[in-house]
């Protein structure tokens, strides 16, 4: 099946290229109306704030229409990659950072109009983080969506119960280690009560972690994931991963880890921010702190992920580069943060006073200084991480081996076909 996709992606955008590459005119600005289609997976919150977006963006630019289409986040992908072979593409659409080189490679998507928004324009503008992962072949092809770093959240009065640091909490990894140990409760029987700590391998977290400790998870030069030749890596693995299978610090059997946070049953989390948001109205009772993430070395180095607004080969390039530009304007993502929790990418936000008068929102905002890309944004790429992390923290199979095979899939699977 994906052989096939791939070669109707090919298929499909040869004639854009022949013909983008027989042109030598510069690209021309639509005049007169223009018509686009946007596509997002879709959330109620989410579907009714862009409506909003687009109403703003028809108000400024009468000459552009954007029709909206919401599509279940399940069948997202079903959809859109079959359709960019095709005629039925959308202008704009979402997708997950890390699908960007892919789609650019075939042709699938067309980069950013130099003549709307620059290079050395998005350079200047947005956290290099937070773009970083959009560029292909020297050149931006779209916008950061859903930012989100990690930062770490935790229960105040089980860091009080336990005469710990109850307003800064964990400020390094290894107060964060010794906190979760010391946080842990058993009862006579050795049953578990409290989790100290619902770690279990997510994947951003467990990259910055390697980050901080001098391994190396990706290599840029290469385009290859390299953990598993990495030593400094192997331990760090090793480390994280001890805290489950040697200390018990947590138990998928005992609670679901967000839903035991919620619930005053596990009291340390390295999340996403946009939890802040969620644990409002999920747990509003909770009485919790977050801090960045714990640092080594003085640096609380974070791992960023996204999804992106891009456009396909067939967009007409200026119109489309235009709502794009808006949906990442100022304006827009100071109303992404403050209704949603997601992150800003543009420099000028991380030090908004309005955005930042939330002491927690404050804090996730700060995260972005000390960041980098997540290279693992697909959800082929993380089903394979996640199914062969499964293996370490539930298997007493040799920890180099499974990563010499967890390493092998990725790479198998970033040379593969869409």
């Amino acid at each position: 099946m994906r052989k096939f996709l791939s070669l109707l992606l090919v298929a499909a955008c040869s004639a854009f290229m022949l013909f983008a590459a027989g042109s030598k005119e510069a690209p021309v600005v639509e005049e007169g109306p223009v018509t686009l289609t946007y596509w997002q997976h879709s959330s109620a919150a989410r579907d009714e704030m862009m409506l909003k977006v687009v109403e703003k963006f028809q108000a400024q630019n009468p000459n552009i229409t954007v029709k909206c289409e919401f599509i279940p986040q399940a069948d997202y992908n079903q959809k859109i990659i079959p359709s960019l072979a095709t005629a039925t593409a959308p202008d704009v659409f979402q997708i997950q950072s890390g699908m960007v080189g892919k789609l650019a490679s075939y042709g699938s998507i067309q980069p950013l109009d130099e003549k709307v928004l620059s290079t050395s324009q998005i350079a200047d503008l947005f956290t290099p983080a937070t773009v970083d992962g959009l560029k292909y072949d020297g050149k931006y092809y779209g916008m950061p969506t859903d930012t989100q770093t990690i930062i770490c959240f935790f229960n105040k009065e089980h860091l009080k119960e336990a005469g710990l640091d109850a307003e800064k909490g964990p400020q390094t990894w290894n107060e964060f280690f010794d906190y979760a140990r010391k946080l842990t409760v058993r009862d006579a029987d050795g049953k578990m009560v409290r989790s100290g700590w619902g770690g279990k391998g997510y994947y951003p977290e467990v990259c910055a972690y390697i980050e901080q400790m001098g391994g190396k998870f990706y290599d840029e030069a290469t385009g290859k994931f390299v953990f598993a030749d990495d030593p400094k890596a192997i331990e760090a693995f090793r480390s994280y991963s001890n805290l489950y299978n040697v200390d018990h610090v947590y138990d998928t059997k005992f609670t679901k880890n967000w839903a035991g946070f919620r619930q005053g049953l596990v009291s340390l989390m390295l999340r996403h921010p946009v939890m802040i948001g969620n644990l409002v109205t999920t747990a509003p009772n909770l009485d919790y702190g977050v801090c960045l993430i714990p640092a080594e070395n003085g640096k609380h180095d974070t791992c960023v992920t996204s999804w992106a607004y891009v456009m396909s080969a067939k967009a007409p390039s200026a119109a489309a580069t235009k709502f794009i530009e808006f949906l990442g304007s100022e304006e827009i993502e100071k109303m992404w943060t403050q209704a949603t929790g997601e992150l800003p990418a543009r420099k000028s936000l991380l030090n908004d006073a309005s955005l930042k008068s939330n002491p927690k929102i404050a804090v996730a905002i700060d995260s972005l200084k000390d960041s980098f890309v997540g290279r693992l944004q697909t959800g082929s790429l993380y089903n394979i991480y996640s199914q062969y992390f499964e293996k370490i923290i539930a298997t007493d199979e040799k920890l180099e081996d499974i990563l010499k095979e967890m390493q092998t899939a990725l790479n198998e699977e970033l040379s593969s076909d869409i």
